[in-house]
């Protein structure tokens, strides 16, 4: 079984280092402030007093501290060979500090692995987990197994480090457009009167909505089929209409609303209205 390193000891990383112990590996560790190695020694990890001494003693090094540029800067500070190494960074960044690691990694002749955690800490080891990866040819053969262990559901998606990052930023905007969609409805309400209690107690049955949504995406994006609409684009557009001017009425933000609105008329103008919302897509990228 691999010797395995985690390098950063934060709230994941301490997370990572638990999971894998549990599983039967034999982990190194080290954190700039040596104080978060000391409970790891009582779980069996080896504590390492510098990052060299770790990466020496490892064969697959996870890298989990705030992102790539930092990653590099750790990385370029050893002294020790990175040959035959498998660097696995969990740290985050854009298409083009991905892009820069794995050109450092790549001169440093060292293996590379960049990892998107879809979860939170209390998440690390569970079988619904999942852990996106991308990395050189072969890496996941020899260490999926090891990203498995922290998340049941992990795969990997491909050699490319700019298409993790892009797929970070694809499903972090659904996350947040579905937050940013809350506040701002809240911010609506609350100028018309409606008590938040109440517009929360509504909030599950639109949830709900939601899936149908996902299934609307699903079933017409990857296809491109977007003809036949049960709900068209137009008729979104005009539901969006709508509610923009209840927010410009009511003085409420209306930025948000306005993007939707905006996106949509214009796809209608281009003759999409009778088509699927999520022909939206296709528009879009036209106009690119």
């Amino acid at each position: 079984m691999a010797t395995l390193a985690v390098l950063g000891l934060g709230n994941m990383g301490s997370a990572l280092a638990h999971c894998l112990l549990k599983a039967g590996y034999s982990v190194c560790v080290w954190n700039r402030t040596s104080e978060k190695t000391k409970s790891f020694a009582k779980v069996g990890a080896v504590i390492c007093a510098s990052p060299e001494d770790a990466v020496a003693a490892s064969e697959f090094v996870i890298v989990c501290i705030k992102s790539h540029k930092e990653t590099i800067d750790l990385i370029s500070g050893l002294s020790v060979s990175l040959k035959e190494k498998t660097i696995c960074d969990m740290s985050t960044g854009d298409t083009s500090d991905a892009d820069s690691l794995v050109s450092f990694l790549s001169e440093k002749n060292a293996d590379y692995m960049l990892g998107m955690i879809n979860a939170y800490p209390s998440g690390i080891g569970s079988s619904d987990t999942t852990i996106l990866t991308v990395g050189s040819a072969g890496t996941w053969d020899r260490y999926g197994e090891v990203i498995r262990s922290l998340g049941g559901k992990s795969a990997q998606i491909g050699e490319k480090p700019a298409a993790l990052a892009a797929l970070f930023a694809g499903l972090f905007t659904v996350r947040q457009g579905f937050m940013f969609g809350m506040i701002y409805g809240a911010l609506v309400c609350q100028k018309a009167g409606v008590p938040m209690q109440v517009y929360a107690d509504q909030l599950p049955a639109t949830i709900k909505l939601v899936n149908d949504y996902y299934d609307l995406f699903a079933r017409t994006v990857p296809t491109e089929d977007y003809d036949d609409a049960e709900a068209s684009l137009k008729v979104y557009a005009l539901a969006q209409e709508d509610a923009l001017k209840t927010c410009v009425s009511l003085n409420a933000p209306a930025d948000f609303i306005r993007i939707m609105h905006d996106r949509t008329k214009a796809a209608w103008e281009d003759g999409y209205g009778d088509k699927q919302l999520t022909s939206l897509v296709k528009h879009m990228t036209e106009a690119c």
